[in-house]
């Protein structure tokens, strides 16, 4: 009998410390994720070959996936990114799912107000930041992916109270930046709506820069092809620019495959996205179970050089209210640093 009892609380005691980690421990385990990404300005060398250095140009805060509220996690996730205000960046990126209750808003407003940026900071809104979504919604939408939900966030309000702080949302829309760079005269910022809810809008998002036809668009009954050209990676660990002397970057929230073909062949050069939490679970050797949208989950999360493109996917900051736990998936903030190679 004492052999049972003490199996028993034995497995007692696992279950107990194995929820801590789960619930307690893994989704407060905050990272700093430093990145070094290097550009090829020089069209006439083969890429990233027989360069002798490199001149860090852009350094770049990349936050995602807040999902902020209030309590325990929510005071451990306040405290970490104000922490962050000690730094000097040039650009901030902001990719969506900040906060999903209007009641967090004056909160979410108080932990971000600290971050400053040379030249800028950019956000992207996801679904959480349009909807809040009842658990019958959530449980439904495990199911079948919606496209709306029934509840509706205020955007119009949480858009001017991040302006209010500096904090520009890009609703398909673009920003051009000169930055002091003796090589790239500018920095186009494009600014996309969450594919998952059906805001995306190409051709209003790259207005002025590049003209998209519907020819462009790739969806579902065409996306194999062109998604397999765009994956591709690249020889080296270096990304030759699109445009001479122009750098162009692409926020959008989920990383749906098809709207990268479109972004790769309108000179897009690095897209920073979220939304899939890095899977959120990952197991040893394997990595993530599930990506959370029409991505590889080996694209999970990470920095991955393509053919046309550079691609960063954070493992964000938070998890959804429904589902709040993590495992071998450290929540994390991207410290990006732009080297441009000589």
């Amino acid at each position: 009998m004492f052999w049972w009892i003490t199996l028993a609380a034995s497995g007692l005691l696992a279950a107990i410390l194995l929820l801590l980690y789960l619930f307690r421990y893994e989704p407060t385990n905050f990272k700093i994720s430093n990145i070094s990404i290097n550009i090829d300005t020089d069209t006439a060398t083969v890429q990233g070959a027989g360069r002798e250095g490199k001149i860090p140009i852009l350094k770049i805060l990349h936050l995602s996936d807040f999902h902020l509220r209030k309590g325990f996690k929510g005071g451990r996730l306040f405290d970490f990114v104000r922490s962050l205000a000690k730094r000097e960046y040039d650009l901030i990126f902001i990719t969506g799912d900040i906060v999903e209750n209007k009641d967090n808003v004056d909160y979410l407003i108080s932990m971000l107000k600290p971050l400053k940026a040379k030249y800028g900071k950019y956000a992207v809104l996801g679904v959480h930041d349009h909807y809040q979504k009842a658990l019958y919604e959530f449980a439904r939408n495990m199911l079948k992916r919606k496209k709306s939900y029934y509840k509706v966030n205020d955007i119009p309000e949480l858009k001017k109270r991040l302006g209010k702080i500096g904090i520009e949302v890009l609703e398909n829309e673009n920003r051009i930046l000169e930055i002091d760079d003796a090589q790239i005269n500018s920095v186009e910022i494009v600014g996309l709506g969450d594919p998952v809810i059906e805001k995306t809008d190409l051709a209003k998002a790259f207005k002025g820069l590049e003209t998209i036809g519907k020819e462009d668009i790739i969806d579902e009954l065409n996306a194999r092809e062109a998604v397999t050209e765009t994956f591709k990676p690249g020889k080296n660990n270096a990304h030759r620019l699109g445009q001479q002397g122009k750098l162009r970057f692409a926020l959008i929230h989920t990383p749906d495959s098809w709207i990268m073909p479109t972004l790769a062949r309108k000179n897009t050069d690095i897209v920073f996205a979220g939304h899939t939490h890095g899977g959120q679970v990952r197991l040893p050797l394997i990595g993530a179970i599930i990506s959370g949208c029409r991505i590889e989950t080996r694209f999970a999360s990470g920095l991955f050089y393509f053919q046309k493109m550079v691609l960063y996917i954070s493992r964000g900051l938070g998890e959804g209210k429904y589902s709040q736990f993590r495992a071998c998936c450290p929540p994390e903030a991207g410290i990006i640093t732009l080297n441009r190679i000589t």
